[in-house]
């Protein structure tokens, strides 16, 4: 019997990789959409004319949570099930993003290039002191599951006090879990850390522009492993370079990769990543059981 095509361009753990190659032909590209019978996306995007050309295609499926990679309008319309893996790299993300933190509060990036270079060439200079997260306020935007995961090691790790901005949910559903609601330029204003985690969407494309950032405590340090369009990165270069902000994370770009001659990658207290808050062995591999039994189920495939 002739193998269902599934379209896979991306990197998956070698398991679910694995499993797929021994029930479907994998295709690599869009050249014949309508011969597809599933889509699996990654950092890959899925447009509207390939969608609409695959008249076969049974399932979409987002490897991740965020389906901005997918014209979800057009598959609607097709009649095609969109289906992403929720919570599956919670864990993963939420360690990354508290990593971020520790390391721009205490200044390990920074310092570790600095005593490579020789340009700390003595005991205790003020450069080098860094500032404590437990006790601090952490702002959490958005309060899905790798916003949860974070606050949890956040309050049990660091005795943080946890805010939350997310006009999806009410004061309080907020409030039993144990946030404390506020409006975006409140959490900026008054939290040390603020932490992004929502989707990107028409809505919250550069969320986090000129007004949000004039509005921040200037000691506040800002990390993002969501979507890099959710902030204005000229904005956030400026307020940077002004001291508006003390330091900022980012592992996610507008554009990725970012270009080498980004204008916040001249700055110190500046952490770059490279979409890699997700990539454990773990929540590959659970990330990929979860793409592959949803493959599967739509293709009626017993493997």
């Amino acid at each position: 019997m002739k193998k269902p095509k599934v379209f896979l361009n991306d990197p998956i753990a070698p398991s679910a990789l694995a499993r797929l190659k021994a029930h479907v032909e994998l295709v690599t590209d869009y050249e014949y959409p309508e011969e597809l019978d599933a889509i699996i996306v990654r950092q890959q995007y899925c447009p509207g004319d390939v969608i609409r050309r695959a008249k076969r295609c049974r399932l979409i499926q987002q490897h991740g949570v965020s389906l901005d990679r997918i014209d979800t309008k057009a598959a609607a319309e097709c009649g095609i099930p969109v289906q992403n893996t929720p919570g599956q790299n919670a864990r993963s993300v939420a360690e990354y993003t508290v990593a971020m933190m520790l390391d721009l509060a205490r200044k390990v990036s920074a310092v570790d290039l600095k005593t490579r270079r020789g340009l700390l060439p003595s005991f205790g200079m003020a450069e080098t002191v860094g500032t404590e997260l437990a006790g601090k306020r952490l702002g959490l935007v958005g309060s899905g599951h790798i916003a949860l995961e974070v606050a949890r090691i956040a309050r049990n790790g660091f005795s943080m006090e946890l805010c939350c901005s997310n006009p999806h949910r009410g004061d309080a559903e907020l409030r039993a879990l144990g946030l404390e609601p506020m409006t975006l330029p409140e959490l900026f204003s008054s939290c040390d850390f603020v932490s992004l985690h929502c989707l990107l969407t028409e809505e919250t494309y550069h969320m986090i522009g000129c007004e949000v950032l004039e509005a921040a405590n200037p000691g506040l340090i800002l990390i993002n492993t969501a979507r890099g369009g959710l902030i204005d990165e000229a904005a956030l270069y400026e307020a940077l370079a002004a001291g508006r902000l003390a330091a900022a994370g980012l592992d996610v770009f507008e554009t990725e990769p970012p270009p080498e001659d980004h204008p916040l990658f001249t700055l110190e207290n500046f952490l770059a990543g490279m979409h890699v808050a997700g990539s454990t062995h773990e929540a590959l591999e659970r990330n990929g059981k979860a793409v592959v039994d949803a493959v599967f189920k739509a293709l009626g495939i017993d493997g």
